[in-house]
């Protein structure tokens, strides 16, 4: 999926520099259809964001390195702080994109509700869960 992403974002660099450089009436249009590419390139990232997450979580589990731990929480945070500012902008594209809301995955949906939903998730991870899980004795 990153790798994906990655690849995606050369041609996005393209798309960008062509919807600006379209013709002034047909500017916006062009931009809006750069704005669900880029969309699709979120939810790429997204979905490894989760997986990586995911990863994550369960080696800090089996952790007993209080050193290590702490380094793998940091990894947590890190990955959960860059979901936020990702579904911020997805939250912003849709609601700005009715095509936004379409299913990408059997189980997610990328509508606004949801994404004020998932950012309500990530922010109680960032501001209570990890900072639990730091000052408790499991690190």
């Amino acid at each position: 999926l990153q790798r994906a992403a990655d690849e995606m974002e050369q041609g996005l660099e393209l798309y960008r520099k062509a919807a600006l450089a379209s013709p002034e009436a047909s500017r916006a249009e062009a931009v809006k259809e750069v704005i669900v590419a880029e969309q699709m390139q979120r939810m790429m990232l997204s979905d490894h964001a989760v997986l990586q997450f995911e990863d994550l979580r369960l080696r800090w589990a089996k952790e007993q390195n209080a050193e290590k731990k702490k380094a793998i929480l940091d990894q947590m945070e890190a990955v959960a702080r860059e979901e936020l500012a990702r579904t911020e902008l997805s939250l912003l594209a849709a609601t700005r994109d009715s095509r936004m809301g379409f299913q990408f995955e059997q189980d997610y949906v990328y509508t606004p509700y949801s994404l004020g939903e998932k950012i309500n998730v990530l922010k109680e991870t960032l501001n209570a869960q990890i900072p639990a899980a730091r000052s408790s004795g499991a690190l």
